[in-house]
């Protein structure tokens, strides 16, 4: 069977990926976990093409050539909450272009209610509930008991939930078909790197979160490595590891960070801050040069009300022992929680300057399918539209306190407050290390600064 695997065109550099669609903060781009895992399964016994629309620049037009030049039996097509209208006028246009093609598609827009829109979308034969999960794979071999795939079947709608083993298995995954030269990644080391997985979901259970709905599933180790083998084989050693909590597991974490040390992997990952000394210290010896690490709000409130299970002390003392351990530190930073006011991001704003991460990515709250958080903004009313963009470039909220144009304002002002400091520029350009670090870093700061002055 031929299946075509989609990232498909927009207007922006757009980020479909891991169910958290948004557009991209800089110039950051990488390879669609969704797509990437969904490879290695599908590849074992089909013909499997890569068409990422968004790094190759490529328009609707040419891509739909591409897609009838290939003439695919199945397509499999990332969709985003963030550009839905746009996406479903493409996946319209591929059924005419491609009529005979079967159209399946995953997304944080389709997670909600599958079977509801398949129901109000025909032109979409059926949805990929997870994207580690055997469903497709099985559908492209006849079958008809399809795990973590709901679709269209003589005019029924069938539904099979996802696998909930402790582990699963993709196969590898084929990484060649995800070399683009667009791909890029400001916390890099190298200019070549690739996305990775080691596990999927998260077991932690933030309330804004559509991790803490997914479940937690860890890859099998002897996959792990045979993909590290891989990719070194393509002489890529620069890894994004895409885990949405390294070292969640203890003992998995640190059995995969014993493959990135004898690999001589270089990567970065996101990592919770309540960590103990010995495992920064491991992150750092296994290859690791950066963590992403969730500060969210200073309000003891706002991270108790939303299960982060730690505190400001815990933040604090987490920041600070990474950095001592070696580490550059990318704190994450949500801005327009219902319970923000102008006082409680002011006070994140504090504790940012305070604990002085190397970087700082301040993103807006957005109600994701799935979260807790979207109960209690539709519930209150507070939502702004349809479309939702953690990147800032609209609110798809308000506070209880504050509307749109003040949380873009607030969300504007923090990122200045942090990255126009005194010294903060000289700073970052006496630590870098290589031609590309300084490339990186004067490319992805003029973009951010651009989007918030």
């Amino acid at each position: 069977m031929r299946i075509a695997l989609v990232n498909p065109p927009s207007r922006g550099r757009i980020i479909r990926d891991y169910y958290c669609s948004k557009t991209s903060k800089s110039t950051y781009l990488f390879a669609p976990a969704d797509l990437l895992m969904q490879s290695g399964l599908l590849a074992k016994e089909n013909e499997v093409i890569v068409i990422d629309a968004v790094a190759a620049g490529m328009a609707g037009k040419k891509c739909l050539a591409e897609l009838k030049n290939f003439k695919p039996h199945l397509t499999l097509g990332l969709v985003a909450a963030v550009n839905l209208e746009d996406d479903l006028d493409f996946y319209n246009s591929l059924r005419n272009t491609v009529p005979t093609g079967k159209i399946f598609l995953s997304g944080d827009a389709v997670l909600e209610n599958p079977e509801g829109f398949l129901r109000e979308n025909l032109m979409v034969d059926g949805i990929l509930l997870r994207f580690v999960s055997r469903g497709l794979a099985q559908y492209a071999r006849g079958e008809t008991n399809c795990e973590g795939l709901t679709y269209r079947s003589n005019g029924e709608i069938k539904s099979f939930a996802p696998g909930d083993a402790a582990e699963y298995s993709v196969g590898r995954a084929r990484q060649e078909l995800f070399q683009y030269p667009e791909y890029f990644f400001s916390f890099a080391k190298k200019r070549r790197f690739a996305t990775f997985l080691t596990d999927f979901g998260c077991p932690f259970r933030c309330k804004f979160c559509v991790m803490a709905s997914l479940g937690y599933r860890r890859r099998e180790l002897a996959e792990v490595e045979e993909e590290l083998d891989y990719l070194s084989w393509l002489g890529v050693k620069e890894l994004f590891l895409a885990d949405q909590s390294f070292g969640a597991v203890p003992a998995h974490g640190q059995k995969v960070m014993e493959l990135f040390r004898k690999n001589q992997n270089s990567y970065t990952t996101f990592v919770r801050p309540d960590q103990d000394a010995d495992f920064w210290k491991a992150l750092k010896e296994s290859g690791c040069h950066t963590v992403i690490v969730g500060l969210e709000s200073a309000s003891e409130e706002i991270l108790s009300t939303y299960s982060k299970g730690y505190g400001r002390e815990q933040i604090e003392q987490g920041i600070r022992t990474a950095k001592e351990a070696g580490l550059r530190v990318v704190a994450t930073v949500i801005i327009g929680l219902p319970e923000d006011s102008a006082e409680t991001i002011k006070a994140t704003m504090t504790l940012v300057r305070k604990v002085a991460p190397d970087f700082v990515s301040y993103n807006l709250a957005v109600p994701r399918n799935l979260t807790e958080l979207r109960k209690t903004v539709l519930s209150e009313g507070l939502a702004s539209r349809a479309e939702m963009d953690q990147a800032g470039s609209f609110a798809a909220a308000r506070t209880r306190k504050l509307g749109e144009k003040e949380l873009i304002s607030l969300k504007q002002a923090a990122v200045r407050d942090f990255y126009l400091r005194p010294g903060y520029l000289a700073g970052r350009l006496a630590k870098a290390r290589s031609a590309f670090e300084l490339y990186a870093l004067f490319r992805d700061g003029l973009a951010v600064l651009g989007k918030n002055i």
